[in-house]
């Protein structure tokens, strides 16, 4: 053929690798020896310093945990109910033909509850705001 490459191809086909030395094989496999047993150190340092901590922690748990603080005992302290305000809208006419007036009226419930032990309180603010219809009769 004329295609130069045709050539180097065949030759490089017909080239055949020599088998390697003993001192490259001796190596070679020192290299991959030396990973497992590093792995198998590493493996036995983890799980003996787990089972350190693990020990370290059930001391602390059991031996020299610390009392958990009481719970707060809230005593009722004050109760507020605000003004109501009232709003009176004009009045509409229902479906059956009979009028209403929209009303609303809002207000605010606090309620404040204090543990003397911790001088802490607790507040408890409820706006409530409601709508409702006033019946009207005409003459």
């Amino acid at each position: 053929m004329t295609d130069p490459d045709h050539d180097i191809e065949q030759a490089l086909a017909a080239l055949r690798p020599r088998a390697p030395g003993l001192a490259v094989t001796a190596r070679l496999a020192r290299e991959l020896d030396a990973p497992a047993s590093r792995r198998g150190a590493i493996i036995a340092w983890s799980a003996g310093l787990s089972a350190l901590a693990a020990a370290l922690v059930a001391a602390f748990v059991f031996l020299g945990g610390a009392a958990e603080p009481e719970a707060p005992t809230y005593r009722l302290v004050q109760v507020e109910q605000s003004r109501p305000d009232v709003q009176f809208f004009r009045p509409v006419q229902m479906e059956d033909g009979s009028f209403a007036r929209p009303m609303r009226v809002r207000w605010q419930d606090t309620t404040r509850w204090e543990d003397s032990r911790s001088n802490t309180r607790l507040i408890n603010y409820r706006p409530n705001d409601q709508l409702t219809l006033l019946p009207l009769e005409t003459n």
